[in-house]
């Protein structure tokens, strides 16, 4: 496929961690992304490098399933992946993220769209603004 060939690395998606619960048998960590935002995790087991943004207080990697808030069990980023202990509040990226990822968003669960950002060199642009809920019920009236 040449587009993701040419876009597929170029795109990260940028969620924060909310919260962890740690079970008998597994730790989850909560983001604020959700399949809706990435669905090829859900879909069909796409694999995406997961990165913390902030150098974890820990060196120590634990195997844990990172999860989003949507009520779906299929609503995983990674299961059982030894990674970073990153913590709620710390800031991750889910790398390749550039081909699929927002054509494939949707607004399932009436969750909102995110922003997408072109960054080139050291220049940000927002080049979609992140939905509002007004945005998502505009069409509803």
């Amino acid at each position: 496929e040449p587009g993701r060939y040419i876009v597929g690395n170029a795109g990260v998606l940028l969620t924060k961690c909310l919260y962890e619960k740690k079970g008998s048998a597994k730790t989850f960590k909560i983001v604020d992304a959700g399949m809706n935002d990435l669905i090829r995790p859900a879909l069909y087991e796409g694999h995406h490098e997961i990165v913390p943004l902030e150098e974890p207080k820990s060196k120590e990697r634990l195997k844990v399933d990172v999860v989003g808030p949507i009520c779906e069990s299929g609503d995983f980023f990674c299961q059982d992946r030894e990674l970073p202990d990153f913590q709620p509040g710390d800031h991750i990226a889910l790398m390749s993220a550039g081909a699929y990822g927002f054509v494939m968003a949707s607004n399932y669960n009436s969750r909102p769209l995110p922003a997408e950002i072109l960054v080139e060199g050291a220049t940000a642009t927002v080049v979609r603004k992140r939905q509002t809920l007004e945005d998502l019920v505009e069409g509803e009236l």
